[in-house]
């Protein structure tokens, strides 16, 4: 039902165009008249869409009908089709309950459409019962059988992606883990150069992370990693990449930024993170701090595996120099 503008009419289409489909997979009745399950798709897709979907479904449909042939039975189809589509919208729009019971609703609204169809159609009704029986078998099994498998794929797709996107994301604190952060570093390092344009990298550590663990537990220190995750998220740019890349290290790659600018942003980051007040599970407020090492890449001057050797290299020197501060391979900054 949120599905994009574009979405809902390109579904429309496909929807008719089965409807077509399966009109020319049809009983015929008498010279004019034919049986199908053509309101399916209509139904399916007011079920899943809504209005604008059903409704292009029910023009595509009505042309094919007219394609077809051009005759009594055509114009009383074109009502028919329009009918079942404005109802099955109002149905899905209105009636409450769960999927089953409103896909039984459209089932039967629709069949009894259609069959009123077939009445007005054909001279003896007597003569088509059969027909008529085994087309309302017909919609009920198939309709039932084509939610069946339509809801199983889309589970399916939703539990794939689900898990695409687990696989890609630290399972603590919702950032991307280490395998995207290898992914997203070698693409913004092509990019780089394919653009000539500058990247950098902040490799960002816990100070006495492992003290936390030890005197509060180490649910306190997951309760610490989440919330500094957190912190981190707000303070990335739009396109940045944050990632948590094992314990308490943390990464940000910065594409199309210079080893100043990515100072700055490092900065701000250790400034924050110190003025940050980490609550644990037992309501103790904990002060933390960050040491930082920054690096640049130019395409011009260095290869690509030099921007993360050059920031690990810089981490280390912050950590030697003390700690909460921001390093470069050439010099620290404690503001």
């Amino acid at each position: 039902m949120s599905s994009p503008f574009y979405i809902k009419i390109v579904d429309g289409i496909l929807a008719g165009l089965l409807g077509v489909i399966l009109m020319h997979y049809s009983i015929g009745v008498n010279n004019i008249t034919i049986l199908d399950l053509r309101h399916i798709p209509v139904i399916l897709v007011a079920f899943y869409g809504g209005f604008l979907p059903t409704i292009i479904s029910a023009v595509v449909i009505i042309i094919g009908r007219f394609l077809i042939d051009v005759n009594f039975s055509s114009y009383v189809a074109l009502y028919m089709i329009a009918a079942i589509a404005v109802g099955a919208g109002l149905i899905v729009r209105y009636m409450k309950g769960g999927p089953w019971k409103r896909w039984t609703a459209l089932l039967l609204y629709s069949q009894l459409i259609f069959s009123a169809a077939l009445y007005i159609v054909v001279d003896d009704y007597s003569t088509v019962l059969d027909y008529a029986l085994f087309h309302i078998v017909s919609t009920l099994i198939g309709g039932y059988l084509t939610l069946y498998f339509v809801d199983y794929i889309r589970k399916t797709s939703e539990r794939y992606y689900q898990y695409k996107e687990n696989a890609q994301r630290d399972a603590l604190t919702g950032i991307y883990n280490v395998r995207s952060f290898d992914a997203h570093y070698n693409r913004i390092v092509k990019e780089a150069i394919e653009e000539n344009e500058t990247c950098a990298i902040c490799l960002i550590d816990v100070d006495h992370f492992k003290q936390i663990n030890d005197t509060y537990g180490h649910q306190a220190g997951d309760e610490v990693l989440k919330q500094l995750a957190e912190l981190l998220s707000r303070l990335t740019r739009s396109g940045d990449i944050l990632s948590r890349n094992g314990g308490e290290e943390f990464s940000l790659l910065l594409p199309k930024c210079t080893v100043e600018h990515a100072k700055e942003i490092a900065g701000r980051v250790r400034e924050a993170v110190f003025k940050q007040g980490f609550l644990l599970p037992d309501q103790t407020k904990l002060q933390l701090s960050v040491s930082i090492g920054v690096s640049a890449f130019n395409p011009v001057e260095e290869k690509g595996e030099a921007l993360f050797h050059d920031a690990d290299e810089a981490l280390y020197k912050a950590k030697q120099n003390g700690r909460n501060i921001v390093c470069t391979s050439w010099e620290c900054s404690y503001k």
